[in-house]
């Protein structure tokens, strides 16, 4: 099959100014390197910060933006024949991938946890010219890159979310039963559901919890939040302060707080005030920190409400999997592919980045014309 000469790709060429249409060479295909057409490519909340230069990581412009990606395999080496799970791949299959991992360093080897690599090269954050992200027509896919055919019954909308939200979801979940995770009879409390909270509610809701009750600012999101399991939502608007806020969250958790706080929302404010919401003993899992900003916080509320907080970020191919298996298990209950709110042709990538930053868009994906 012949290699197209260039893919059109949506660049970010400088922070805080608007994506532009380019022509960008295909590089040449290393042995084992793979080739996709891009089918879906969702727009991450990580992309709408890095766009504007707010993530606590700066790689250099310019760069193809987009790690949620559904890609329809182009060219297909002859040494590659299955994906990770010995599933047979050919020119045409849906595949999914993570970042390349080098599986030599010490988190890959000793640790077994190959999303903390040292030497990791991601897609959606390098060069552009690499042709490594999924604002474009085509993408590389790196030899040594593990990924996941996609079910015939799943469909793109239905995996998309996986790739970035899902996974990490999956991960911290791990993490959270690692420490004993949801109980039955638990309070759950989701502080954001964007889509890292909503995929937190529906794991929540099919849990042993009794109630998964969501907390944000936007009432379609809460919405949203009901059709994925949330037994109660919250609009922080409702409230006059803080205060009234907790004293409510609390008395929907029977009085005593809640036993796993599962904190999405980005927002230092929220973070810091989740520690007042916390039963005793009670579990804190943060997702959805992403920036350098500080907040206040009193340490003694760690340890008198004896509180196991636990920190999680990104997901490797294993977490791929399992929510790909979660889906499949859950479509008939759950519609995932809804998360999906809106589709925007490629050259509207800066217009599906605004909508995502006003909350005009649950998830914005972009498709090629």
């Amino acid at each position: 099959m012949e290699i197209p000469k260039t893919s059109k790709a949506m660049v970010l060429t400088k922070f805080c100014e608007p994506l532009e249409l380019l022509d960008i060479p295909v590089p040449e295909l290393k042995p084992g390197d793979m080739l996709v057409k891009v089918v879906l490519a969702s727009v991450c909340g990580t992309d709408v910060h890095l766009a504007r230069d707010e993530l606590s990581m700066h790689p250099p412009c310019p760069i193809i933006m987009g790690h949620e990606t559904v890609g329809e395999i182009y060219y297909l080496p002859d040494s590659v024949k299955t994906d990770v799970c010995g599933t047979p791949v050919k020119v045409g299959d849906r595949i999914m991938w993570s970042h390349l991992f080098d599986g030599t360093c010490y988190s890959c080897k000793v640790l077994h946890e190959p999303v903390l690599c040292e030497r990791s090269r991601g897609y959606g954050f390098s060069n552009a010219y690499e042709l490594r992200g999924g604002y474009a027509e085509y993408e590389v896919v790196l030899a040594g890159t593990d990924f996941v055919r996609i079910p015939d019954d799943v469909t793109s909308e239905e995996a998309v979310g996986v790739c970035c939200a899902g996974r990490t979801v999956v991960n911290a979940f791990d993490k959270l039963y690692d420490c004993g995770g949801i109980r039955q009879g638990d309070s759950v409390v989701v502080t954001g559901v964007g889509p890292v909270g909503l995929y937190s509610v529906v794991m929540a809701a099919q849990s042993g919890a009794s109630k998964v009750i969501a907390v944000d600012i936007s009432e379609p999101r809460l919405e949203f939040a009901k059709k994925w399991g949330a037994t109660h939502v919250v609009n922080s608007r409702s409230f006059p302060n803080a205060e009234e806020r907790v004293k409510h969250i609390r008395e929907l958790c029977g009085g005593r707080g809640a036993d796993v706080i599962i904190e999405c929302s980005g927002v230092l404010s929220v973070f810091a005030e989740n520690f007042d919401i916390l039963a005793n003993p009670a579990k804190y899992l943060i997702i959805g920190q992403t920036g350098d900003g500080e907040v206040s916080i009193v340490p003694n509320k760690f340890q008198r409400h004896n509180a196991v907080v636990i920190g999680s970020h990104s997901g490797d191919i294993r977490h791929y999997i399992k929510c790909l298996k979660f889906i499949q298990a859950h479509k008939d209950k759950y519609h995932f592919g809804e998360i999906i709110s809106k589709k925007y042709k490629l050259t509207d990538a800066n217009q599906a980045l605004a909508d995502m930053r006003a909350g005009i868009a649950l998830k914005a994906a972009l498709v090629n014309d």
